[in-house]
């Protein structure tokens, strides 16, 4: 999303098109999921906001408000007095839910409405399974309800508000059904239904693929419900859940849309019109509009004989100040609407967004208006409220903004929240005060790691020295972050290569994601000696190798939970599995690790078979800074890469070049630094279906 799309978004869905919202206005919210499948699918984002404007459009008492960034809010608060709450997301192990259910669950006995969208609808077994019956009357529900791709025909519908205006219609979609509902359907009306055919049954038996009791049912003719409103037994709370939403391009059909945007109105105790809800058909241009950016599975070009290397011509400069100068003029209108507004908790979400807009740079000219409206805000009762004004002000260039950042920086009983938050602005600022500051940050441990990591957005003399002196004193994270950070600029690159040379820093102390980074900045000398086995060797030849030493009686005697603790060490800082881990790579939960011949090629072969979306990227700054990752969010103004541990915004003028290499993050040999009792215990762990315990500590050793 475009920074000018984005505040756009805002404007639209914040404070709904006529301007700001009546004061007895209904607020709905949207939460959306992080981006899961490929383009034209699982569009959570894109899909909350198609359905969000509608509702603006239609002029019936809604506030539909989408939040600006994916997942549980940040700060809870911007929930409270919502009455009703939509939710479009990755489901299971990975639904947004899973760490609030909680909190969400004090919401939701206050009346709070609910609709879960597609994915949403699918619970872990136990508590959130619980919660979701509790909330919406049934949810998805693995080794019970199934998957399958069909086009039912919808042609009756109950007696009930959220029929509003149907009339019968048929969408090819992937529909669940097999729902786990609560005893007896108390409280629950189906809305969707239909008989599926046989062929929705013709896969194996499987976790999402089928089981005997659907089959059962389906063989018996049990009509399936793909969408249901639930009463919840206190009379005050309402929940639905709508199974359809796998393909964007469904959102088309006017009465698939229908059917969401009256439940969301029921759900919120709003009067549902009896034509229901008013939407006009999106266009192919509306549809293609706020899609995450999801790259393509491809197998990769052949490489080419020189790095691409973006320099900026004089032409490219000039057109980039002219972007600039139109997203300055974009601003304008927020400004309006913030200043205009008398509620802070729209104030509080406007300025997120403009903050999250314009993350990455600095020194952006201020829109008219602002500096009246940030003295007005900075005297505000609402803490947060005042924290977010000094943090757009310090974009803005606002110099007293910033020396009180700098305060609270420095302030060892300040909050230290908002310590984090002055460190992250300064060093986007890239002030001068700051190389005295992170030395002294190296001695408090809540804030070490970030001092440490902020070494590398800056150039200072002897850096490299100062942070392997300390490194011994430091604990495991913080010792791992000086690795990552030293490999981020060749002069501190060259200290730690004399650390190694000298053994002071030992080679099992360089973890396999930072050897790229350290063999482009230093070249041979480095991956000569310190470098990953690169594999000549036929990698036929060596799968099967290692399928002779994981046949099957090997992989029985196998210990998943030490498999575990193999994954933590050399998988989890690029992927999450089972709801934990980073980002740089494919999401593993839901991959096709049972089998250990896609394993196998997966891991010896990471290049193979890439999508762009993962990709090696350097990106290397005006001032020397080398960063490798994989981007995960651009605009006109910045990109954001994900690295180790961290994610980093660097706005395009600090660019210097940028490549993609045809190449994955993930380096071949990775097995190779691994004894064979690791290996087993790891593919082990892969080919487990739930989370297992860590292994107990030994003692005795």
């Amino acid at each position: 999303m475009t920074m000018k799309s984005l505040f756009t978004s805002l404007c639209l869905f914040g404070l709904g098109l006529s301007g700001l919202p009546a004061q007895d206005a209904k607020k709905v919210i949207f939460l959306s999921g992080k981006p899961s499948h490929g383009p034209g699918a699982h569009e959570h984002r894109a899909g909350n906001i198609l359905l969000a404007k509608r509702l603006n459009e239609a002029n019936l008492g809604i506030d539909a408000i989408v939040l600006p960034e994916n997942g549980y809010p940040k700060d809870p608060k911007v929930l409270e007095g919502a009455a009703t709450v939509v939710i479009f997301c990755t489901g299971h192990n990975g639904h947004l839910l899973n760490p609030h259910l909680e909190e969400f669950d004090a919401l939701m006995k206050n009346g709070t409405g609910l609709v879960m969208i597609h994915w949403a609808t699918e619970a872990l077994t136990g508590m959130p399974g619980k919660k979701f019956s509790e909330w919406m009357g049934g949810y998805c529900d693995l080794d019970w309800s199934v998957n399958p791709h069909w086009k039912p025909n919808f042609k009756n519908f109950p007696d009930h508000p959220i029929s509003n205006g149907l009339e019968p219609f048929s969408v090819d979609d992937e529909w669940y059904y097999h729902m786990r509902f609560v005893a007896g359907l108390k409280g629950v009306t189906p809305v969707l239904s239909d008989l599926p055919p046989p062929e929705t049954l013709k896969r194996p038996d499987g976790a999402r693929s089928g089981n005997p009791d659907v089959r059962r049912a389906v063989a018996n003719g049990e009509s399936q419900h793909v969408a249901w409103a639930y009463q919840r037994p206190d009379g005050k709370g309402r929940g639905f859940g709508f199974t359809g939403g796998h393909y964007h391009v469904s959102w088309k059909n006017d009465m698939f849309r229908k059917v969401v945007l009256n439940a969301i109105l029921w759900t919120a105790h709003a009067e549902v019109p009896k034509a229901g809800v008013p939407s006009k058909t999106p266009s192919d241009e509306e549809l293609k509009l706020n899609l995450d950016d999801k790259g393509q599975r491809k197998k990769p070009a052949p490489p080419a004989k020189k790095p691409t290397v973006n320099v900026p011509n004089p032409d490219q400069r000039r057109q980039s100040q002219a972007q600039k100068s139109d997203s300055d003029q974009s601003l304008v209108p927020l400004v309006k609407a913030i200043d205009s507004s008398g509620n802070p908790e729209i104030q509080k979400l406007l300025i997120s967004g403009m903050i999250l807009g314009l993350e990455g740079q600095r020194n952006v000219t201020p829109p008219e208006g602002w500096s009246a409206l940030s003295a007005k805000l900075v005297n505000s009762d609402d803490r947060e409220l005042k924290k977010l004004t000094k943090q757009l002000g310090q974009i803005f260039g606002d110099e007293s903004a910033t020396l009180q950042a700098i305060a609270t920086l420095k302030d060892n009983t300040a909050d230290l929240d908002d310590r984090r938050s002055a460190l992250a602005s300064l060093l986007i600022q890239r002030r001068k005060e700051l190389p005295a500051i992170l030395k002294t940050l190296l001695d408090e441990e809540p804030l070490r790691i970030e001092a440490i990591r902020g070494f590398s957005t800056l150039e200072i003399p002897n850096a490299g020295e100062l942070l392997l002196e300390r490194y011994p004193d430091f604990e495991p994270a913080a010792q791992r972050a000086v690795i990552e950070t030293l490999a981020t600029r060749k002069q501190y690159a060259e200290s730690l290569f004399q650390a190694l040379e000298a053994k002071t820093i030992s080679k099992e102390a360089i973890p396999v994601y930072a050897i790229r980074s350290l063999g482009k900045l230093l070249g041979g000398k480095f991956t000569k000696t310190y470098g990953v086995l690169e594999l000549n060797e036929d990698k036929e030849s060596l799968i099967a190798e290692y399928v002779r030493i994981a046949k099957p009686g090997e992989l029985e005697k196998a210990s998943a939970s030490r498999g575990r603790a193999v994954y933590q060490k050399a998988c989890m800082a690029c992927h999450q599995m089972y709801g934990e881990g980073g980002i740089i790579g494919p999401d593993l939960t839901g991959s096709n690790r049972g089998d250990l011949n896609y394993l196998l090629l997966n891991v010896i072969d990471p290049s193979g078979d890439i999508p762009d979306a993962y990709k090696m990227v350097t990106v290397t700054t005006n001032d020397g800074q080398v960063l490798v990752g994989s981007v995960t969010g651009e605009d006109d103004q910045k990109i954001v890469l994900s690295m180790v541990g961290q994610k980093s915004t660097v706005a395009k003028s600090d660019i210097k070049s940028r490549e993609t290499s045809n190449v994955s993050m993930m380096p071949e040999g990775l097995l190779k630094t691994l004894t064979p009792d690791e290996v087993l215990n790891l593919f082990k762990y892969m080919q487990t279906k739930a989370q297992v315990a860590l292994p107990k500590p030994n003692p005795h050793e």
